[in-house]
């Protein structure tokens, strides 16, 4: 099924790149007519105004600055998913002329067509509701899966008075990543400086959007790695996949502490929020020598199931019929463009072979994102050793920024031990 999912994948990028080309060599072909080149010179200003404003959108989210680089690409991409529903719709526009149009045999002998009104009325109507009900997943889907990145503003001094040093290192499948190597703080409660923890941000932020998750580890005696996933911040690529891709971004990231920080990482732990936390848990769960040495996650607000997750999503924001499109297309569609399988990310099936490790699991109760019966069934689901904290006023957002859940934390990795295998 993988292997679907990453042919369609390459299948679309090929498509989003040639669509606009296609488009403007088309409209220079036809000839005297001006009005293809008026459309398609329209369609490309729409794109360029989406493109941008997708941009700004995500930069005053998370605080950042505008990429021209990125806001020409977002524009670009926007322009190539328009082409690509015109081209759908006139797909829809030919079947419904063919099925409308016959042809007949006038007086004179020549063949005439006529056009059934009310077959035609009848397939203009269904053109649309077709267009609509999977153009609007579509949409939806490559909207939440393409992200254009944005320029930081600040970093771990100018956030929070640490000392840190910028790196590089790959995914394990080769993406590049950017992060911030931040050393614990000299004091009295200075622990081993063999302990580390991976910072894990959630979907559209960043190592810097998302900081906070250090501001007790650090002083606490904890050396940090905060890092940017792929489409995200510094690193490369452009489409996430909600923590199912990502989870080789964490991979990658213990596999570079255990070659370049050795003694300052004798103890791995992850400490994410929403897709952060999922991917750290999916790659705790993973079964190889980086998996296993994540020793313990602490996961802020985030789900067991992609699918229940998106499920539930898609009732709570859209009426019937278009709330089961979106169930039954979105994920596939995500997951075309992705090229992960999303329809079998199970972050609590994979929580079961952290085990003997522990897990926290920290949710609002009054989490508007991710609803917080998500948050307990991934606790429920998961093998001890496990904790929960929840935090009743907490929204999806603001629980990162709770002292009372960072004191939790702090807690926990530093008791965190694995249970006793007999």
């Amino acid at each position: 099924m993988s292997l679907v999912y990453i042919t369609l994948h390459y299948a679309l990028v090929a498509l989003y790149m040639v669509a606009p080309v296609y488009a403007v060599l088309r409209s220079l072909r036809a000839g005297a007519d001006p009005q293809p080149r008026l459309a398609t010179a329209g369609t490309f200003a729409t794109g360029a105004a989406i493109g941008v404003a997708l941009s700004v959108v995500y930069a005053v989210a998370v605080k950042g600055r505008v990429s021209i680089p990125q806001a020409v690409l977002a524009a670009y991409f926007a322009t190539a998913m328009m082409i690509l529903l015109k081209g759908f719709d006139s797909l829809l526009r030919a079947i419904v002329w063919r099925v409308s149009v016959s042809r007949q045999v006038a007086a004179d002998g020549s063949r005439v067509k006529i056009v059934r009104k009310r077959t035609a009325a009848l397939g203009n109507g269904l053109r649309v509701l077709v267009l609509f009900g999977f153009g609007l997943p579509f949409v939806m889907s490559a909207v939440v899966t393409y992200r254009p990145k944005v320029l930081l503003n600040d970093d771990p001094r100018s956030q929070l008075g640490f000392a840190f040093e910028p790196v590089q290192f790959e995914a394990t499948d080769g993406t590049r990543l950017s992060g911030w190597w931040i050393p614990a703080q000299d004091g009295p409660r200075r622990l081993s400086s063999g302990q580390t923890v991976i910072i894990a941000h959630g979907l559209g932020s960043n190592k810097s959007n998302q900081l906070v998750l250090c501001r007790k580890l650090v002083p606490g005696g904890f050396n940090v790695l905060a890092i940017d996933f792929r489409a995200h911040g510094e690193s490369g690529g452009q489409l996430s996949s909600f923590g199912d891709l990502e989870r080789r971004d964490v991979l990658g990231a213990v596999r570079w502490l255990k070659a370049t920080r050795g003694q300052e990482a004798r103890a791995i732990y992850g400490v994410g929020a929403s897709q952060g936390a999922a991917a750290l848990i999916a790659a705790a769960g993973d079964d190889s020598d980086e998996g296993r040495a994540i020793e313990a996650v602490a996961a802020y607000g985030t789900y067991g199931s992609l699918p229940s997750l998106v499920d539930s999503l898609a009732g709570n924001t859209f009426l019937p019929p278009f709330s089961w499109l979106m169930d039954a297309l979105a994920l596939p569609i995500a997951s075309a463009h992705s090229g992960a399988n999303l329809r079998a990310f199970e972050p609590a099936d994979l929580a079961a072979n952290m085990w003997p490790r522990p897990l926290l699991v920290i949710h609002g109760v009054q989490d508007q994102i991710i609803d917080f019966n998500h948050g307990r069934a991934l606790f429920d689901r998961a093998t001890q050793p496990k904790q929960s904290y929840w935090i009743p006023r907490g929204d999806h957002n603001s629980i990162v920024n709770s002292e009372e859940a960072a004191d939790a934390v702090l807690r926990f990795l530093s008791s965190a031990r694995p249970d006793p295998v007999i």
